[in-house]
């Protein structure tokens, strides 16, 4: 019988789509029930400065937040909700193309278990969250501007600087965020030893391979899940080449290693 471990830590990037609802305890309970967690006070700060920013013409909140015009009425709506809505976890709330890729729901017993431990999601509103943390409705992305904090992405930067060592323990860390969510943290160059980040290729139309947001998206779920599955089942993942062995025996699909980079191939 397959020993459950957890080899890896994922780092994946939010979605602007997520599923509405929830009925778990509010983030403001949370908060106020929390005070010695490091990210607390910064995430009240990033609260406060939202309230602020709604309180405003809401043009400028909407542009602040960098809302398409469709969804700037449910947008500013759900912000204005984040203390006191209800919740649900990451894993469950996060609804974009990484997500369908991942699978979540469709992992088995083991791997969601990990997938629960293993998963840090990184956020413009919450800084970063474990794949089982309780989060609520809302939509507060990386380049969002607040009053008072200014870019919230480089406003969480020295916080992250803090937490993620002890979030990430010994475990090899595999990075499959998007830009904008690479920026709000960065190994120091002890921690770097252990990073391997995700670069994933696709047929381009000149016949020359180049990185396609759906495609990419989507094969970062599909790699997460492959080896939060791996490593329920047993395989130790502590490298860039054990990264790129489970792509390839997953998907049939070329993998290659470039130092610390794994590039992966979609079809």
């Amino acid at each position: 019988m397959p020993v459950a471990c957890w080899p890896v830590r994922l780092l994946l990037p939010p979605s602007e789509g997520k599923t509405p609802g929830g009925r778990g305890r509010p983030l403001g309970t949370r908060l106020a029930s929390e005070p010695g967690d490091p990210r607390t006070q910064p995430r009240l700060q990033i609260v406060d400065a939202l309230e602020r920013l709604l309180a405003g013409p809401r043009d400028v909140a909407a542009a602040a937040l960098l809302l398409p015009p469709a969804a700037v009425d449910e947008a500013l709506a759900a912000n204005g909700r984040v203390l006191t809505s209800g919740t649900v976890p990451a894993l469950r709330r996060y609804a974009g193309v990484v997500y369908d890729g991942l699978d979540a729901p469709n992992l088995s017993p083991g791997a969601a278990r990990a997938a629960a431990r293993s998963v840090l999601v990184f956020s413009g509103l919450l800084g970063v969250v474990r794949g089982n943390e309780p989060v609520p409705y809302y939509r507060v992305p990386a380049k969002a501007v607040l009053p008072g904090i200014g870019v919230v992405g480089t406003f969480w930067r020295p916080v992250l600087d803090d937490v993620l060592p002890s979030l990430l323990d010994k475990q090899l860390v595999v990075d499959l965020r998007s830009s904008d969510y690479a920026a709000m943290w960065r190994p120091d160059r002890e921690l770097a030893r252990r990073v391997v980040t995700v670069r994933v290729l696709s047929p381009l139309p000149d016949g020359s391979l180049g990185v396609v947001s759906y495609p990419s998206k989507f094969a970062k779920g599909r790699l997460a899940a492959a080896l939060l599955e791996k490593s329920t089942a047993g395989l130790e993942i502590r490298t860039a080449d054990d990264v790129a062995a489970v792509w390839r025996e997953t998907t049939g699909l070329p993998a290659d290693v470039q130092g610390a980079q794994v590039r992966i191939h979609t079809a």
